[in-house]
């Protein structure tokens, strides 16, 4: 989180809001593309190496053997489809694209360090090719503030992590080698579905912004966003604490009781952060972002109530998933999909960044409802089936 933070900070005292605005449309616009790359095998080769930790090494294997064939297809759709209609800005789509490769290519080294339980490796790795990006954007943007600073910096961390990761698992935990199995790629589908849905969620209000726009709304408004999505940390922390154990023992008394109280918990983080920017959102926006602060402030005040939505959603859906309950999550994120895309598009050509806001908020809303209508179900039935055979 506060890596983050400070690179809002950064950014917002060194860069114009059009250039921090074509840098986060271009991430949109190559992420919208990334499914293609990663396959979003993570979780199911996860599960492979937890439960037979000895052939590591055969289960990774498919997951390079998927890279060679993928990676060519997602940078020739990236960079066509950049070329087709942003001809103006494609360089730095594609720079955004090869980094945005590298680092999806790093995820399934952490799913094999967190099964092995060498967690450690990957929060090394992590922290060290976050400080080495702060450091490299810090002095680059020092001595000479530009978009090809932050641009170089990026690419740099991205090649990093994958670097450090492969060599890594190569010299400590096994030898890497390129397979196949198509059996690991038809597990992972609810993965790639719940994946390419959630960049459609995600990414279609930053590239309705910059192409009904202009790149400054769309800078002021993602540095409001991802204020508030620094913060998913904190639910993704409460659970990981408790998920091994739901996926463990399923929904047994003392499970039922730790999920409600998780859940309030979580609320209640949510509720405070939403209280806190209401009230002081112009004195936050001050601090985080300096001069362009008063654009930012009326936009994260806005977004307040996308705290307690996205905390509890974050939270819900993680613990649908730890339940083997994957196809009830991807049922509510194709619904909450389908309001974002279709109130986006209603929205965004009259209110712009409001629009965008209003779209998150009624998507968060109704992603919500259904996750918890799923899970209440669960808690009043009897326990599910997998987590009882897990």
């Amino acid at each position: 989180m506060a890596s983050r933070l400070l690179l809002l900070f950064v950014l917002s005292r060194t860069l114009a809001a059009d250039q921090i605005g074509i840098y986060f449309f271009a991430r949109s616009f190559a992420e919208t593309f990334a499914v293609l790359a990663s396959f979003r095998l993570g979780s199911p080769l996860l599960r492979r190496v937890a439960a037979d930790p000895a052939q590591a090494a055969t289960h990774f294997a498919p997951l390079l053997g998927f890279r060679v064939v993928s990676t060519p297809i997602y940078l020739v759709c990236v960079t066509l489809v950049a070329v087709a209609l942003k001809g103006e800005i494609w360089g730095v789509i594609v720079i955004v694209a090869v980094a945005v490769l590298l680092e999806n290519i790093s995820y399934p080294f952490s799913s094999v360090f967190l099964a092995l339980g060498k967690v450690e490796y990957g929060v090394v790795i992590g922290v060290a090719a976050q400080t080495l990006f702060l450091t490299i954007l810090l002095i680059g943007l020092w001595w000479a503030p530009s978009l090809g600073v932050l641009l170089t910096a990026n690419l740099l961390r991205c090649l990093c992590l994958t670097g450090a990761a492969a060599l890594v698992t190569q010299r400590w935990l096994f030898p890497l080698r390129i397979g196949w199995d198509t059996s690991l790629l038809k597990e992972g589908i609810p993965f790639m579905l719940l994946a390419g849905l959630a960049v459609l969620r995600d990414k279609a209000d930053t590239l309705l912004l910059g192409a009904l726009g202009t790149y400054d709304t769309v800078g002021h408004y993602q540095l409001a966003l991802r204020a508030v999505n620094a913060t998913l940390f904190v639910p993704g922390a409460v659970g990981t604490a408790f998920f091994a154990q739901l996926a463990a023992r399923g929904l047994d008394g003392e499970n039922r009781r730790a999920l409600a109280a998780g859940g309030g918990f979580i609320a209640l983080l949510g509720l405070s952060a939403t209280a806190v920017v209401t009230f002081a959102a112009p004195q936050l926006s001050r601090f985080l972002y300096g001069s362009m602060g008063a654009a930012v402030a009326p936009l994260l005040h806005a977004l307040a109530w996308l705290f307690p939505l996205s905390f509890l959603h974050f939270f819900l859906s993680s613990a649908l998933q730890a339940l083997r309950q994957e196809t009830k999550t991807l049922w509510a994120l194709a619904i909450g999909t389908s309001v974002s895309l279709a109130t986006n598009c209603v929205l965004i050509p009259h209110y712009g960044a409001y629009g965008a806001i209003c779209a998150q908020l009624l998507s968060a809303i109704t992603q919500l409802a259904v996750l918890a209508w799923y899970l209440s179900g669960l808690l009043l039935g009897p326990k599910p089936r997998a987590a009882l055979t897990a």
